[in-house]
């Protein structure tokens, strides 16, 4: 493992604006050797690039990868320890090879790796994308049961927990601020019952990861559903529920954790999505009838009776900017964001 850096923000390194003689040098010494412990041979005939972001937390690193003209070794004397690699292709397909098994994952496929044993990857497509996952042996292997057997087998896509997994990093990846401790903690916990539930984990651990990390990466991905779908008339419980292929009932559990409501979600986005729009200046001839349905209202009074209500002000004031009430004399400020990331 790698030591947190601080705030537990991401670290992105690049080869971009390297000189072509310098990259691969660079990528071995400070990326391969210090993080993946691996070496790397170039592609004949192509010019090595790579970029990574890189996130660690306590007890797991999440590093999203995107390479070309490269492939990778773990060799004898760069073995340091027992640590466990879940491997997901996010795009590009290769091969690996380990414990003389061999697998090949394509987008959306993964794969178990050991930290303490030799392998290699080669590339079947020039351009990849990837995301590692590394986790100590001694956290996850608890969790799963026959570690060995899972090492270099292939995980299929269309196991729900590794969807859950890739878009949870994915979450972690965009972030420009670090996490509290104990968000960093939390996320770090949910990560590993994700990996846990995506390579098979034991029946206790699956309840117990089923009930905390795929709950909290389900959500995740519902909220950012919803937020991606804001302007749609047909944005319902029932529909978001089918795209994510659980019930509405299970949709609106997952908010009556955090003690709301889905509705209550998707009005406070709304609203605020709207208020965005009518204090930017590129929509300034928008009329609010047509800043209201683009944010997903159909009912213009509905619109204007909860942005007052959440705002202390109607649209046309909040456009106009800060102003004195007439009759307090008190300015009308606008309310601290609501955290819609957790």
């Amino acid at each position: 493992m790698i030591s947190s850096n601080a705030g537990f923000a991401p670290t992105r390194l690049s080869t971009d604006s390297l000189p072509e003689r310098d990259r691969l040098e660079f990528w071995r010494e400070a990326i391969a050797r210090g993080v993946a412990k691996l070496e790397v041979d170039p592609v004949p005939d192509h010019l090595p690039s790579a970029r990574m972001t890189l996130v660690a937390l306590p007890g797991v690193d999440i590093a999203c990868l995107s390479d070309s003209g490269m492939c990778y070794r773990r060799t004898p004397d760069l073995i340091d320890s027992d640590d466990l690699l879940l491997v997901v292709a996010l795009a590009g397909a290769r091969t690996m090879k380990q414990l003389g098994r061999k697998v090949t994952t394509c987008a959306g496929e993964a794969t178990l790796l050991s930290c303490a044993e030799t392998g290699h990857a080669i590339p079947r497509e020039l351009q990849r994308r990837r995301l590692d996952i590394r986790i100590p042996y001694n956290v996850l292997s608890p969790m799963v049961g026959d570690v060995e057997d899972a090492i270099c087998r292939p995980i299929p896509s269309t196991v729900d927990a590794l969807r859950l997994l890739v878009g949870y990093a994915a979450a972690l990846d965009d972030l420009d601020i670090g996490l509290t401790p104990s968000l960093a903690l939390s996320a770090a916990t949910h990560i590993q019952d994700l990996v846990a539930l995506s390579i098979g984990a034991t029946r206790d651990a699956a309840a117990i990861a089923r009930g905390r990390g795929l709950r909290a990466a389900r959500l995740k991905a519902i909220k950012a559903d919803i937020l991606g779908n804001l302007g749609q008339h047909d944005l319902t419980v029932s529909n978001v529920a089918l795209r994510h292929r659980i019930t509405p009932r299970y949709v609106q559990m997952l908010f009556e954790t955090e003690g709301r409501t889905f509705s209550s979600f998707v009005l406070d986005q709304r609203l605020s999505r709207a208020h965005q729009l009518l204090t930017d200046p590129d929509h300034a001839g928008w009329t609010v009838s047509a800043i209201a349905f683009e944010v997903g209202f159909g009912d213009l009074s509905y619109f204007h009776r909860t942005f007052r209500r959440l705002y202390g002000a109607t649209p046309a004031d909040i456009r106009r900017g800060p102003r004195q009430d007439s009759g307090n004399g008190i300015e009308v400020r606008t309310p601290i964001p609501r955290d819609v990331t957790q």
